[in-house]
C-alpha cells in the first residue's frame, strides 16, 4: 500500500497553525529585540526578547501537543474503520 506524503500543515487544525504561526512571530520578535538590546545595550529589550522567545517555545510546545492529539483521534479512526 502506497499513501501520498502527509501534509500536517494542510491536515491541521486553525489552532495547531495558529500555535505555529504565533510560535513563529514571538520567536523572530524575540531575536530582532536580543540584536538590538546587544547593539543599544539595553536592559529592557534584552529582557522582552527573553520573554518573548520563551512564548514562541511555548507555543511551539502547544502546537506540537494539539497536533499529536490530532493524530491520536486519526490514528483511533482508521483503527475502528478496519
Amino acid at each position: 500500500m502506497i499513501d501520498k506524503p502527509f501534509d500536517p500543515w494542510a491536515s491541521g487544525t486553525p489552532a495547531y497553525r495558529a500555535a505555529l504561526i504565533a510560535g513563529m512571530a514571538c520567536s523572530l520578535l524575540g531575536i530582532l529585540a536580543l540584536v538590538f538590546a546587544a547593539v543599544a545595550d539595553s536592559t529592557l529589550f534584552r529582557t522582552v526578547g527573553i520573554v518573548l522567545i520563551g512564548i514562541g517555545i511555548l507555543s511551539h510546545v502547544t502546537g506540537i501537543g494539539l497536533r499529536k492529539r490530532q493524530a491520536l483521534h486519526i490514528i483511533r479512526e482508521r483503527k475502528s474503520q478496519g
